[in-house]
């Protein structure tokens, strides 16, 4: 069995395949840990969604979403990415006893579809949660294919309780202008930024750019992809609130969430 990602090299057999995967449940939900600095609590969870097809094997999310987006799909995926990461979601509250977010990946085509508020707000009834137990990141790139619409939507959920937060920062075209004007509860540091932030004095003046910047503004600020302690100490010092990345846990299903993160409720 081929085993190695499907490249869009070929985009009629991935639409294929991600039909076959929406229609006989070849999807399956992980989740990556969000520990807050101040504390070393465990906080809440990042939702990750992954395609493993019984024919080809292992399918990249960088290559299916794409085409996912394309094809309209992300609509249906959309909702059962977010439905299936709230009930999942429910569980480990109630297991752990602690109040957890879910933080989950919004498509601009979700927000174009019209109906990812309603959507989500019903979720979150039929699941008896809170609003403040999910946070929808959307990328810089997002924000201005539709700002007027995404605008409105932002205001509806904020009105609510549910926090909108940006992913990726610094690596798309959103202006300090649209920062302000969407009113985003939280920051993303992009994890291209992380990597050289111990041995690269530019990436180190822009976290500590973008972190000192959070702070004036009232922003809340997770740093993904640290995968080393000089890392971690840095983001620590600089401020930065929360840390996920693979130094305090790889994205993992929800079995392995509930038998290990629940048990481990702090940063190493």
């Amino acid at each position: 069995m081929n085993t190695q990602p499907i490249t869009s090299a070929a985009p009629l057999p991935i639409l294929d395949i991600i039909k076959e995967a929406l229609a006989k449940q070849h999807y399956q939900m992980v989740y990556q840990p969000q520990f807050g600095f101040a504390d070393g609590r465990l906080k809440g969870f990042e939702a990750l969604v992954r395609c493993q097809s019984p024919r080809f094997g292992m399918i990249s999310p960088a290559d299916f979403i794409p085409f996912a987006e394309e094809s309209g799909d992300i609509i249906e995926l959309g909702h059962w990415i977010t439905r299936q990461s709230l009930l999942d979601l429910k569980n480990l509250r109630e297991l752990s006893g602690l109040p957890l977010y879910m933080s989950i990946n919004i498509s601009p085509c979700q927000f174009q579809a019209g109906d990812v508020y309603e959507h989500v707000m019903k979720t979150l009834m039929d699941m008896n949660l809170p609003a403040s137990a999910v946070k929808l990141e959307l990328t810089e790139t997002a924000l201005i294919q539709n700002p007027s619409m995404i605008g409105r939507t932002f205001k509806a959920f904020q009105r609510d309780g549910v926090q909108v937060w940006l992913d990726d920062f610094g690596t798309g075209f959103a202006s300090l202008n649209l920062l302000r004007e969407f009113k985003i509860d939280g920051l993303k540091i992009d994890k291209s930024f992380v990597d050289g932030l111990h041995t690269s004095d530019d990436d180190f003046t822009i976290c500590s750019a973008i972190i000192a910047m959070a702070q004036r503004l009232g922003l809340n600020i997770v740093a993904e992809g640290v995968e080393t302690e000089p890392q971690m100490h840095i983001l620590s010092q600089l401020g930065c609130n929360s840390v996920q990345g693979y130094l305090t846990g790889r994205p993992t299903p929800l079995d392995e969430c509930s038998h290990f993160w629940l048990e481990n409720r702090f940063i190493n």
